[in-house]
């Protein structure tokens, strides 16, 4: 297997005119005992794809290739270039690592944290720890597109301080934003038995409704700014919108936490370096924390134990979390909606349709699907 080759998505520059090619490329070899090789059914393609392959934190992620690399040898297998993205998938594991708890033939579901080879390609390298027993109530396709998104909720819910797949009564959030992260993170605030309350598109009312929100406000309308205000106090804010940590103190809105996924973290160091981009990230979380902390608090609410603040979130592999959703999907608590499907060799395609905009579900690629043979390239 070491010796066979493969079909891969991969650039070979950053930038407006990084050229995503589909190249023959060796299939990886195991370099650990825990790390396990997947032959790909599924992938989905995520934003972070398109911005990585724009540059967005290469320094960040060079830093991390290089510790990988420094901590286990050639292990890693880490290199800036060619670069695969792809953070998640579902595939079939072929090979494993003598140390690995996933065994060959196993349908699996699993992410690849993003300064590792990613999983646009026939097979992916990853570690034990990445992958996990794909649910038996969700797709081939629905599994392929799920854990980017959802462990990227996850890590928002814990900074919230709500448990995924905990019960949390009596506590109230309010979700903006209704892509693959938010639809996801409504799952999970349901299952952990929160009242949320969601701002999206009217056009996507009833999907947030059917997923479970308890009161929907259409981002368009008139008094949008108003209600947000209103259907307050908030235990949590989270914002997987894109709108960044500035937000939280934009409105006169009553919450204990703003989480967001959108730090300025990884553009600060692109462009001034780790450590000063690190010191001026930190700044700006300090300058958004005093935003929110100023905010008015509700008369008749009881003090918090600190002022209204801002907190980042940050997608990363968990087994647990990846355990946590099978059992979840396997209940029929958690499922993931797909918009189109892909054939593995029309990716151009699906990043295409990404860069437009308003995706309603999941665009994934299907490397089950037969090429035809018209196909030339």
């Amino acid at each position: 297997m070491s010796a066979a080759r493969m079909s891969a998505w991969r650039v070979h520059a950053y930038g407006a005119r990084a050229e995503l090619r589909l190249e023959s490329a060796r299939v990886p070899p195991l370099r650990a005992p825990h790390h396990v090789l997947v032959r790909v059914g599924a992938a989905s393609v995520n934003p972070l794809d398109v911005a990585m392959i724009g540059g967005y934190g290469a320094r960040v992620l060079n830093a991390l290739r290089a510790l990988a690399d420094g901590a286990a040898g050639d292990a890693a297998g880490g290199v800036e270039f060619p670069l695969v993205a792809g953070r998640d998938f579902a595939g079939e594991v072929v090979l494993c690592g003598a140390r690995a708890r996933l065994r060959r033939g196993q349908a699996v579901w699993g992410v690849v944290p993003p300064h590792w080879p990613g999983a646009h390609a026939q097979y992916v390298l990853v570690e034990d720890r990445w992958a996990g027993p794909a649910p038996r109530a969700l797709s081939r396709l629905q599994a392929g597109g799920a854990l980017y998104a959802a462990l990227s909720a996850c890590a928002a819910l814990r900074a919230a301080g709500v448990r995924a797949g905990a019960r949390a009564p009596r506590t109230r959030v309010l979700l903006l934003g209704l892509g693959g992260v938010g639809q996801a993170a409504l799952q999970l605030l349901r299952c952990a038995g929160a009242e949320v309350v969601v701002g999206c598109s009217a056009e996507q009312r009833a999907a947030a409704e059917a997923l479970g929100a308890a009161l929907v406000l259409d981002r368009a309308a008139a008094d949008y700014d108003r209600a947000l205000e209103e259907c307050g106090p908030y235990d949590a804010i989270l914002d997987c919108a894109g709108l960044g940590g500035a937000e939280a103190g934009a409105r006169r809105w009553r919450f204990a936490r703003y989480v967001t996924l959108s730090s300025p973290l990884l553009r600060h160091t692109d462009r001034d370096g780790l450590l000063l981009g690190a010191l001026r990230a930190g700044a700006d979380l300090a300058q958004q924390c005093a935003a929110a902390a100023r905010l008015p608090r509700a008369r008749d609410a009881p003090a918090p134990q600190c002022p209204p603040h801002v907190r980042w979130a940050y997608f990363a592999p968990s087994a647990p979390d990846i355990e946590m959703l099978r059992r979840l999907a396997d209940r029929g608590e958690f499922t993931v909606e797909v918009e189109r499907v892909f054939g593995w060799w029309e990716a151009e395609r699906a990043y295409e349709r990404l860069a437009q905009g308003h995706a309603r579900g999941k665009l994934l690629l299907d490397f089950a699907a037969p090429r035809p043979a018209r196909v030339v390239g």
